[in-house]
């Protein structure tokens, strides 16, 4: 799997360079700040045919788009609503029940 800084200066040509030589299935993809270009614009990876993993387990990996976001304060719509907007297909959580609870709520897992 690729994993992917979104923060580095040069994050959009190594996710081109994985894409062309790698072809991954995933790519992870790691922010502190969620302003990446990448982000707003992620339907060219799926077109790719590669999913976008993201971890919500730290902040430090999602700014801030967690699951204690989710769970502890009650903020779907600033967690894990905001990833999946964000084109998340894969959700990396320490709490896979409500996440699979909640996904199945929205339609977007059987």
């Amino acid at each position: 799997m690729a994993v992917v800084d979104l923060d580095k200066p040069h994050a959009m040509q190594k996710i081109n360079d994985y894409q062309q030589h790698i072809k991954p299935v995933d790519s992870e993809f790691n922010f502190k700040k969620d302003t990446s270009a990448i982000l707003a614009n992620h339907l060219f990876i799926n077109q790719k045919r590669s999913k976008i993993w993201i971890n919500s387990l730290w902040t430090s990996l999602n700014s801030g788009h967690d699951d204690d976001t989710a769970i502890e304060i009650g903020n779907k719509k600033v967690s894990w609503d905001w990833l999946i907007e964000h084109g998340a297909t894969i959700i990396q959580t320490d709490r896979p029940r409500e996440l699979l609870s909640y996904l199945k709520k929205k339609g977007l897992h059987k």
